[in-house]
C-alpha cells in the first residue's frame, strides 16, 4: 500500500497491543531503575539518572512504532504523536501502581513524551528505510541498559540558579512585615492557584519567627507532618529580611513527598530567600528572591523547571500576603 495515498490511522488505536508492548517495557525498566530496592545494597541505577529520563521513554516510543509500523502506511505525524500514548499508559502504569508520585509524574511527562516522539520519529523512519529493523529494535531497547553503564562514570554538577518575583500591596509597610513573620492558620484555599500545590506538594500552615534577630530561628510547619527551620540571616526591622533552610532528618516524614523532588534531598534543594520591603505611595511593594539547587544528569531540562515551578509558588505566596493585608486593612 502506498504511504502517500492510505489514510492515517486516528486515535482511538483499534489495536493497542503495539502500545501496551512499548508501556510494558518502559513499566519494567522503571522497576529495574529502583536503585537500591531492587539491587539491595548495591545502588542500582535511578529514575533521576539521564538514562532513565531520556533512554525509556526514546526506547518505549521506537518500541511502540515499531510494532505498529507493520502494514507501512503511517505517516510522519503518526510516528510523532502515536508513542504519547504508550508513555502516557507506562507513566499511568507508574501511578496506580504507586511506584511513582504525582509531582515526578507531572514534572518529567514533558521531556517523556519529547523523547518518546523522538524515539518514534527515528524508528518510524528506519523502518521504512531498511527492510529489517529487528536489529535494531533491539539496539534501541538495550540503550537505556547501557547508558546506565556509561553514566556511573559521570558525577552530576550542581546547578543553582535564582528567582525574583515583585508584588504591589495596598497596605502599610508593618502589616505587611508582620504578615511575613507571622502567616499562621493558612487555608489551602489561600494557595489553591499554585501550580506546584495542585500536583501534590503539601501546603503550608504556618511559619513563625521565633527571634528577630540575625542568627535568629523561623519555624515552618506543613501538611503531612512536615516541620523545618529557616535560620536568619539578614534583619532589617520592617525592610528585608533573609534566611538559610534548615532540614531535619525526621522533616519530611516517610511519605510526605517523594525523595526525587524532596526539598533538601540529593537532587534538589532551597538555599536561601529574602523579602524586600519598600512603602511608596501605593503602600508597599514586596519583592521576594529564591536561590535554589538542582543535581541531575540533565539540569538543562531540571534547572527551567524548576525555576518555573518555584517562580509560580513565589507568586502564589505574594498573592496571598497580598490579599491578607490588603483584607486585614478593609476589616479595620
Amino acid at each position: 500500500m502506498n504511504a502517500q495515498n492510505s489514510p492515517d490511522p486516528t486515535l482511538p488505536f483499534s489495536n493497542w497491543l503495539p502500545f501496551m508492548l512499548g508501556a510494558g517495557y518502559g513499566f519494567l525498566l522503571r522497576l529495574l531503575f529502583s536503585g537500591p530496592s531492587l539491587f539491595g545494597a548495591f545502588k542500582g541505577p535511578t529514575v533521576m539518572s539521564a538514562a532513565f529520563a531520556l533512554g525509556v521513554p526514546f526506547a518505549v516510543g521506537a518500541i511502540s512504532v515499531y510494532f505498529a509500523e507493520r502494514s507501512k502506511d503511517r505517516s510522519v505525524m503518526f510516528f510523532i504523536f502515536a508513542p504519547w500514548l504508550a508513555v502516557s499508559l507506562f507513566v499511568g502504569g507508574t501511578a496506580l501502581a504507586l511506584i511513582e508520585g504525582s509531582i515526578c509524574i507531572a514534572m518529567a511527562l514533558p521531556l517523556f513524551l519529547l523523547m518518546g516522539s523522538l524515539g518514534g520519529l527515528l524508528m518510524g523512519l528506519f523502518c521504512r528505510m531498511v527492510e529489517s529493523s529487528g536489529r535494531t529494535l533491539y539496539s534501541i531497547a538495550a540503550l537505556p541498559l547501557v547508558l546506565a553503564a556509561v553514566e556511573t562514570l559521570y558525577v552530576p554538577h550542581n546547578g543553582f540558579a535564582t528567582v525574583e518575583r515583585s508584588v504591589q500591596i495596598a497596605a502599610p509597610v508593618d502589616r505587611v512585615w508582620q504578615l511575613i513573620n507571622f502567616p499562621t492558620d493558612i487555608h489551602p484555599q489561600e494557595l489553591a492557584s499554585g501550580l506546584a500545590y495542585r500536583i501534590g506538594v503539601p501546603y503550608p500552615i504556618e511559619a513563625r519567627t521565633l527571634e528577630p534577630r540575625v542568627g535568629g530561628m523561623r519555624k515552618l510547619i506543613w501538611q503531612r507532618g512536615i516541620s523545618f527551620d529557616e535560620q536568619i540571616t539578614d534583619w532589617q526591622d520592617q525592610r528585608y529580611i533573609a534566611w538559610t533552610y534548615h532540614f531535619r532528618p525526621d522533616s519530611f516524614p516517610a511519605g510526605s513527598m517523594d525523595d526525587h523532588v524532596r526539598i533538601g534531598g540529593e537532587y534538589f534543594d532551597l538555599k536561601d530567600t529574602s523579602y524586600t520591603l519598600t512603602p511608596n505611595a501605593g503602600g508597599t511593594r514586596l519583592d521576594v528572591r529564591v536561590t535554589f539547587r538542582a543535581t541531575t544528569a540533565f539540569n538543562w531540562y531540571a534547572v527551567p523547571v524548576a525555576r518555573f515551578m518555584i517562580g509560580d509558588t513565589a507568586e502564589t505566596i505574594l498573592g496571598f500576603y497580598q490579599h491578607r493585608a490588603e483584607a486585614a486593612g478593609k476589616a479595620g
